[in-house]
């Protein structure tokens, strides 16, 4: 399924498959721009089917629900309901739009590929582990994202060659490097999640 989210400063291609099998996708994401913010946040349940997307969905709805508040606080409450769920790893990114300042941290397998207006190619360092509701460390990264800049992030069911890093960097529009990342997708038998944005 295929889901474009067109806001004032950031466009984003969304492409989520379930495992083969599965009715249910057991990743969930969330994205929104605000006149301050633009945020994203993309969990994985662990496993696949109902157990996991209701794990992804709780971490995403709690992220939904507390949005305007930093990163770490964020991770702290997706973190606080897993409590008696199966559990889930996530990422999140919330991008100043007047400082252009980006806020990361990722528990878990989730990748986030930033491409830089100049050419570079960032690609912040999750923890590993997952979110049980346990008490959890939570590190935030603190980024550069240029006007003009782009990322990709995905779910573990995501294969990309550093081959593809700077074709990708290469495409003027959203619309290009999704079909290009989606063209060259390898089959998988899991969840798929991917999301790629860019800003103006």
């Amino acid at each position: 399924m295929i889901h474009q989210h067109d806001f004032e400063k950031v466009t984003v291609a969304a492409y989520q498959k379930p495992k083969s099998g599965n009715q249910k996708c057991g990743d969930s994401y969330y994205v929104e721009e605000t006149s301050d913010y633009f945020i994203c946040a993309v969990a994985d349940g662990l496993g696949s089917g109902d157990l996991a997307k209701d794990s992804s969905l709780a971490a995403i709805n709690a992220v939904k629900a507390h949005q305007d508040e930093d990163v770490e606080s964020l991770m702290k409450v997706a973190n606080e309901e897993m409590k008696g769920k199966r559990g889930c790893v996530l990422s999140i990114f919330k991008l100043n739009l007047q400082t252009r300042q980006m806020e990361f941290s990722g528990i878990g397998n989730i990748s986030l590929i930033i491409y830089q207006a100049d050419g570079r190619v960032i690609r912040p360092i999750s923890y590993s582990g997952y979110l049980s509701g346990k008490l959890q460390k939570v590190k935030v990264q603190r980024i550069e994202y240029p006007v003009g800049s782009s990322f990709v992030t995905f779910s573990d069911g995501v294969q990309i060659s550093s081959k593809n890093y700077t074709m990708i960097a290469k495409f003027d529009s959203v619309q290009e490097s999704f079909k290009h990342l989606t063209d060259t997708l390898p089959s998988t038998n899991d969840d798929v999640t991917l999301l790629v944005g860019k800003t103006v």
